[in-house]
């Protein structure tokens, strides 16, 4: 049964701060004032870099997501195309089975560092169970198989960990029940599942724009920490038109780059895979290490793709990355 929500997530709870009882670095408040120049704070993004670099031995990690449904929602993410109440999004069958193993294969060989599984809320669990042991049967045992589904319950959890899956990705997003249809405890006692049932936990500051104040950001960095996820990193929300904040419009790569910086900063002591999102290649000189390739079924566009999201194949993403001068996985082509 799916995790139904409502209860804090004891340890791993973190206080919802107030703009107010927050206390703010000096380092934080630069970063985050856009009043401030980027050249005052060039030093603070040569300190993220250098950290990241330190923590995960100067490697950069390509996380390759596949979309494998996008069923309306009826959650109501006011950012979300696949949400019913918008009826912006394209809806295509569901990938089958086959079609996703053939992918994941595909990524895995290239030399993908996490293959991603991503389904709108309400997928069925017990599918997920077949597919991750049909896709890490064909991935191997190198390679991270990541969820990126609805609430999980534990036992959920360890039957998904049973099935293959390592890591799932899951956060409290910015504005959680205000721009979302869920609460903070409900996705909260996910994450607890999560680790007790001993699955790895990727956590961004996310889906970042433009009217999020710094105090906002500070929390959702600092949770990172608090429960400690294997990665950290930020995902500016892309404006799709016909959702509710789309008017906002998109944060500037300048922007993301500071937002990257903190999340390091913040973080200092692990969270070794820092992922910005969408790619930005030059975050990757201020704090980030890990880009995302996308394909199929896509929270950020109006339909699915045969392609990759906006042409970011993998084997750009891996190039962007020996770029920044950052060693990446070797691909078994290249064995």
């Amino acid at each position: 049964m799916r995790e139904k929500g409502g209860i804090a997530a004891g340890r791993h709870a973190m206080p919802e701060a107030t703009a107010k009882e927050l206390s703010v670095s000096e380092e934080a408040r630069l970063l985050l004032d856009t009043t401030v120049s980027d050249r005052r704070i060039a030093h603070l993004l040569e300190k993220a870099d250098g950290m990241s670099r330190s923590l995960a031995d100067s490697r950069g990690f390509v996380w390759a997501a596949i979309g494998i449904d996008s069923t309306p929602c009826d959650m109501g993410c006011t950012f979300c195309s696949q949400a019913a109440r918008w009826d912006v999004y394209k809806t295509a069958p569901p990938l089958t089975a086959e079609t996703i193993v053939e992918k994941a294969g595909q990524l895995a060989d290239g030399g993908a560092d996490f293959v991603v599984l991503r389904t709108t809320q309400h997928y069925p669990l017990e599918v997920l169970q077949r597919l991750g042991r049909l896709t890490r049967d064909r991935i191997g045992s190198d390679i991270h198989l990541v969820i990126n589904t609805g609430e999980m319950g534990f036992e959920d959890v360890r039957v998904l960990k049973d099935s293959g899956f390592t890591m799932s990705y899951h956060v409290v997003r910015l504005r959680e029940s205000v721009d979302t249809g869920h609460s903070v405890d409900m996705r909260m006692r996910t994450i607890e599942n999560v680790l007790k049932g001993g699955l790895e936990l990727q956590y961004l500051i996310e889906p970042l724009g433009p009217e999020h104040s710094a105090a906002e950001i500070l929390i959702e960095a600092r949770r990172a920490r608090v429960v400690g996820a294997s990665g950290t990193g930020v995902m500016a929300r892309v404006p799709v038109m016909g959702t509710p904040l789309a008017r906002y419009g998109q944060v500037s790569d300048a922007y993301l780059k500071r937002v990257a910086a903190l999340a390091r900063l913040e973080y200092p002591d692990g969270g070794r895979h820092l992922c910005v999102h969408p790619p930005t290649p030059a975050t990757l000189r201020c704090g980030a290490n890990t880009i995302i390739v996308e394909q199929a079924a896509n929270p950020r566009d109006t339909s699915s793709s045969a392609s990759p999201w906006r042409g970011f194949d993998l084997p750009g993403a891996r190039a962007v990355l020996r770029e920044a001068g950052l060693e990446v996985r070797q691909a078994r082509a290249e064995a």
